[in-house]
């Protein structure tokens, strides 16, 4: 005997996989722009963060994965900013850097 709400099953585990992914994809893009403030010129973590972020926001309905995509990106983007002002600001004090770090080696 066929049960016929085993044709909606895979649909349902179709969505409940793609959604746990796009969750997954939001808590890691919000990890990696927590963790792109640990070192300064982690921008590459920011752009990542950025990607998954999209990534997870496309085509979610989730109210929590597009919250914390939302977020992720954020954080990312204040990250990059900051890395972008901290280098104008420190120009002068960063060439010099790069000079003494060239005359180590």
């Amino acid at each position: 005997m066929a049960n016929s709400s085993t044709n909606d099953t895979p649909t349902e585990v179709t969505q409940a996989r793609d959604d746990g992914r796009r969750q997954g994809l939001a808590i890691a893009a919000l990890a990696l722009g927590l963790i792109s403030f640990v070192s300064l010129l982690g921008a590459e973590k920011a752009i990542l963060a950025i990607v998954l972020g999209v990534i997870a926001m496309s085509g979610s309905s989730s109210r929590l994965v597009r919250q914390r995509s939302f977020i992720a990106i954020g954080l990312a983007l204040l990250q990059i900013v900051t890395t972008g002002v901290v280098m104008l600001l420190y120009q002068d004090e960063l060439g010099q850097l790069v000079e003494l770090l060239s005359k180590l080696s």
